[in-house]
């Protein structure tokens, strides 16, 4: 049995230590050990993830009064992530985001993926990265500490061709409450990639209540169309006069009361938005998420083209968090950062196919203040 583990890196001058912390999780129903490290920097930030689909179980910041909590939604033990579909922050993928007819073409070849709602393939499918046991290891340096996550998805794995070896770092700045989200994948033959983290945040605190005041600002002037059954469209429409328009900061529950059909298929919002300066070389601002009362700002930074911005709507009361409380509708704000959906069935969007000898590499950036 893994005993807690304490690692202390500490540097001259830092106001306290930073720590790094290693704790068992449980086991999954197969039997497979899972580990929980917690991240703690100078200034008392920290975060936790688990082996299990590299998910992100914790972020603690703090309010304006100093104060922290954890803001991200969160499931209490390894058995109720093993069996939640919501995916709570962990890494998705191969693909992120709907495959129409769960099917693409590439090099002339064409691919079936698994099917669901509506003929479409969505993260990966039942078998996604997040419900995998992943490999970890620990990460620093003078400016941060961190945790590495590693997954091999091999040839077809789930329809999808080319052997992945798919890593996730988790790197907390030691002393700057920043975030950083590195991902980078190589294969051994032609194959398409779209990995994403798939955090729900409620920047009051996780199960205090719903976000209907959060404010939202999202650098996006486009976004994907969709059908009736939110297959893309390959249309690429403004934002202007649409509820989809965030360039100027927005408070959610105000948008969420509109009647508008843009709202109705998901309840809410579910919408791809391109970013302004899409796929970035390095991290560019692609919005923020503020909550008035704790003060708590979210800032986020990305290579990615686009964001997937979902407002909670499957939240049901039916799953409950870490914090004893049931999740109702517009719990959380997902903010995921990754390419288009659909986009190997779509040749105008960005591309994503991944080729031997090419890595993927994309980084996002969660930047916290509290005003």
């Amino acid at each position: 049995m893994l005993r807690a583990a304490f690692y202390l890196l500490a540097f001259a001058g830092a106001a306290q230590a930073a720590e790094v912390r290693r704790e068992p999780f449980g086991q999954t129903q197969a039997g497979v050990a899972i580990v929980r490290t917690v991240l703690r920097n100078d200034l008392g930030m920290s975060v936790a993830a688990i082996d299990f689909g590299a998910t992100l179980t914790a972020i603690e910041t703090p309010d304006r009064q100093g104060r922290f909590a954890n803001i991200v939604m969160n499931r209490p033990d390894i058995a109720a992530y093993e069996a939640n579909q919501r995916r709570y922050g962990a890494v998705v993928g191969r693909y992120a985001g709907r495959i129409t007819d769960a099917r693409f073409t590439l090099d002339g070849t064409t691919y079936a993926l698994e099917a669901g709602r509506n003929n479409m393939t969505l993260h990966g499918g039942s078998n996604g990265y997040d419900k995998r046991a992943w490999t970890s290891s620990l990460v620093s340096d003078r400016r941060s500490i961190g945790v590495r996550y590693r997954l091999l998805s091999p040839a077809g794995d789930q329809g999808f061709p080319g052997a992945v070896e798919l890593t996730v770092t988790y790197r907390l700045m030691r002393k700057s409450n920043e975030l950083r989200i590195e991902y980078e994948a190589r294969t051994d033959a032609p194959t398409v990639i779209n990995p994403t983290n798939h955090a729900f945040f409620n920047l009051a605190g996780a199960g205090q209540g719903m976000v209907l005041d959060h404010r939202v600002q999202i650098a996006a002037a486009r976004y994907a169309e969709v059908d009736a059954r939110k297959a893309p469209t390959g249309g690429l429409p403004s934002v202007d006069g649409t509820v989809l328009d965030f360039r100027t900061p927005r408070r959610v529950g105000d948008v969420l009361k509109l009647d508008d059909p843009l709202l109705a298929s998901s309840n809410g919002f579910d919408h791809s938005l391109v970013l302004a300066d899409a796929a970035a070389p390095t991290p560019k601002p692609a919005g923020w998420i503020e909550d008035p009362v704790s003060g708590r700002r979210m800032t986020i930074l990305t290579t990615e083209p686009s964001v997937q911005f979902n407002t909670g709507n499957g939240f049901d009361g039916s799953e409950t968090g870490s914090e004893g409380v049931a999740y109702p509708r517009y719990a959380g704000l997902a903010f995921e950062t990754q390419h288009l959906p659909d986009s190997p069935n779509q040749p105008s969007f960005p591309a994503t196919v991944l080729r031997p000898g090419k890595p993927f590499q994309s980084v996002t950036v969660l930047r916290f203040t509290a005003r």
